[in-house]
């Protein structure tokens, strides 16, 4: 036997490099490349290389191929994107790169993309039509960085998340967006963090969805620090929620955990609305947040209430409450 394994030894080698020549070949036909673009290119020519750059992001866009990175130069650009491959679009600096509306339309859809990334870029909407500024649809893994949305006119949200799995991170959102200024839509398992929205509808609205991480974000001057409207085991953690009319706002939401967060200056800290109907019953869980309203108290009422339906079309409210068991003593430092 051990005749016929030395025999048959050099012909299992040859295939092993076969195996393996064929494998290099495969990885080094993947190349990937980074597509420049600088408006400052008025007059071409324009092959998206470092030496002569496209002169429109859309169109570093259109050439990229899926994982390919396209880099924006220092500029302000008049446009509306649309990304539908899996790809990276990186700004040179954040604060020096303006986006704005070229048409009434959102300014940046990614529409069913995965893993792209979206970093350094400033988006300013000037539109006249009620917009999102920026639109996920059916996006998972991809990653928003960087980024400030700022507008002067009267909007919808200023960044909707509709997938799942999605990072929403080192955002500053500011100006006049009537419904939230990050809105997470039919969408589970994403996390929002270290970001900043001010003078909103909603600084984070949760419209049903579920198991989301929402930590380490300022929510200041708006309507609701953190709306969550019929969203369950949603994780909301240190957190700074000041100045707001109401801190959070929990509708029909069940078995969300809100703790370790600052509640400062709200006019109302948090309120909740209950469905009494199987499925919208459980509680949310206020576990050790710091109330500026509440010192020395060993427990945090929280007035809401519950709604009985009946066969009519109005059925019966009730006052209800709840309870942070466990208040903090001091407020929280966040780095």
């Amino acid at each position: 036997m051990g005749e016929h394994k030395i025999r048959y030894l050099p012909v299992l080698l040859t295939i092993l490099l076969i195996c393996l020549s064929f494998s290099y070949s495969s990885i080094a036909e993947i190349k990937l490349t980074t597509i420049y673009v600088d408006n400052d290119n008025i007059d071409g020519p324009w092959d998206g290389s470092k030496e002569y750059p496209f002169q429109y992001i859309q169109d570093g866009i259109d050439a990229a191929n899926d994982k390919d990175t396209v880099y924006v130069e220092i500029g302000e650009y008049t446009e509306n994107l649309l990304i539908t491959k899996d790809i990276s679009l990186i700004g040179a600096n954040r604060e020096e790169i303006i986006i704005s509306s070229s048409k009434p339309s959102e300014l940046l859809i990614l529409d069913t993309v995965n893993d792209t990334i979206l970093f350094n870029f400033t988006f300013s909407s000037d539109t006249e039509e009620m917009l999102d500024v920026i639109k996920m649809v059916n996006c998972s893994h991809c990653t928003i960085s960087n980024i400030d949305v700022i507008s002067q006119l009267l909007q919808k949200s200023a960044i909707v998340v509709n997938g799942s799995s999605n990072i929403i991170k080192n955002v500053f959102i500011q100006g006049r967006f009537i419904y939230s200024g990050i809105e997470l839509y039919y969408t589970d398992y994403n996390t929002i963090e270290n970001s900043t929205v001010d003078s909103t509808g909603a600084g984070v609205l949760i419209f049903r969805s579920h198991n989301n991480l929402i930590s380490l974000n300022k929510m200041t001057n708006n309507s609701n620090g953190i709306y969550i409207e019929e969203g369950n085991q949603n994780y909301i953690t240190h957190n700074s929620i000041n100045n707001n009319d109401r801190g959070v706002f929990s509708s029909y939401s069940t078995k969300n955990i809100i703790k370790n967060n600052n509640f400062i200056d709200n006019s109302i800290q948090a309120k909740f609305t209950k469905l009494l109907r199987r499925g919208f019953i459980a509680p949310n869980i206020w576990d050790n947040n710091y109330w500026d309203d509440s010192k020395g108290l060993p427990i945090k009422p929280i007035l809401g209430v519950l709604y009985i339906p009946n066969r009519h079309l109005i059925g019966f409210f009730f006052p209800w409450i709840a309870f942070d068991l466990n208040p903090s003593a001091d407020p929280f430092i966040f780095m």
